[in-house]
């Protein structure tokens, strides 16, 4: 794994204090620079798709940042789209609505017989005899493994610190190895309580990925996207030659490198538009979609959410929504639906800014 601002003069070691000062100085610096140049995102002028459902969008925007923006709504198997500059088949980061389709290929695992809930991830992954090698797929995929958001890596820390006021990628470089080595490495907490995890995510899916003898791209693609006709949904863990997608943005306007993954992509790794994501949504509502009961709420994360395999469940006034949501350096995402009332939403925005408000009033909206 690269170091990152590791200076080694002749003279010998520089104390850690000196290392920590010229690395903080050199964040403030950073930030201070691309703030400057950064501009507050506005939404894209001009709308496509379905004229009441972009008037719906609009009037449920108030405090939502965003520029290019697309939803799709799912009513009883009809799909209605509408964007801002942007449309159904517009490429966006996905972020951790990954986890949910990671979920998906759990429950699908499980029913292929291929795995089970109390797998523990060192029955598939090299993690030797490590306290994570212990965790159970089930604990993992209810956020219950005791396993942090993140691995306990200093190195980890300052690359995701300098990434974050540099605007690139966290994740890049990182492969299976590097995060078995890094999840090898880390303590498991030692209160029960729920943690939402980033890393639990990654092991499953690849677990699931080893199990298999694929990787995690190649399972996505053979067991969820491709059967589902997903065809413009990919995992890349390099960025393309020929890059479909544009680039997004932070909340502030500044330009963010893509999130491609490898070791880290089953928590966050996919790309997707919403004419896929709707695609996924009509089979999960009409219980067609491989692993569909993933969805199906097991345990409680906190004391607003339950959980099933990745996929949140919350009471709201109109009966319950189960959803999942996802933010990268330059992208956010929602994905829910209401089993009940037969209707699901996508929102994808290029801003880094949360949509769940957008998403959540959409879905609970009179059928437009």
């Amino acid at each position: 794994m690269t170091e990152l601002l590791a200076p080694t003069p002749a003279d010998g070691p520089v104390p850690a204090a000196v290392v920590l000062a010229v690395v903080v100085l050199a964040l403030m610096v950073a930030v201070t620079a691309l703030a400057a140049r950064a501009r507050r995102p506005t939404l894209a002028a001009g709308m496509t798709g379905d004229v009441a459902l972009g008037t719906a969008v609009r009037a449920a925007l108030p405090g939502v940042r965003a520029h290019r923006l697309a939803v799709a709504v799912v009513d009883d198997g009809r799909v209605t789209f509408a964007g801002f500059g942007a449309d159904e088949r517009t490429v966006f980061e996905i972020g951790s609505v990954t986890k949910a389709l990671t979920g998906l290929l759990l429950a699908d695992a499980v029913d292929r017989g291929e795995v089970t809930l109390d797998d523990r991830l060192g029955d598939h992954l090299d993690l030797g005899d490590t306290a994570v090698a212990g965790v159970l797929l089930g604990d993992a995929a209810a956020h219950a493994g005791r396993l942090p958001r993140l691995p306990v890596d200093p190195r980890l820390l300052v690359r995701g610190t300098w990434a974050s006021v540099t605007g690139r990628n966290p994740y890049a470089g990182l492969d299976v190895a590097a995060l078995l080595a890094a999840a090898a490495r880390t303590p498991l907490a030692t209160t029960t309580t729920p943690q939402y995890s980033n890393l639990g995510a990654a092991l499953v899916g690849q677990a699931l990925a080893a199990r298999a003898g694929t990787t995690y791209a190649g399972l996505l693609a053979d067991r969820l996207t491709g059967p589902l006709g997903m065809t413009a949904t990919t995992t890349p863990a390099v960025r393309p030659a020929d890059d479909p997608m544009e680039t997004g943005s932070s909340r502030r306007g500044r330009a963010q490198e893509p999130w491609t993954m490898d070791g880290f992509a089953p928590a966050g790794g996919v790309r997707s538009t919403t004419a896929d994501l709707a695609v996924l949504l009509a089979a999960l509502l009409d219980g067609t979609a491989p692993g569909g009961w993933a969805l199906d709420a097991r345990a409680d994360l906190d004391a607003i959410e339950r959980v099933g395999l990745f996929w949140l469940t919350r009471s709201t006034d109109g009966g319950a929504m189960t959803w999942h949501n996802g933010m990268t350096g330059g992208f956010a995402s929602f994905v829910g639906l209401d089993p009940a009332a037969g209707r699901g939403v996508v929102v994808l925005s290029d801003v880094a800014s949360s949509v769940d408000v957008l998403g959540t009033r959409l879905l609970a909206a009179e059928r437009v």
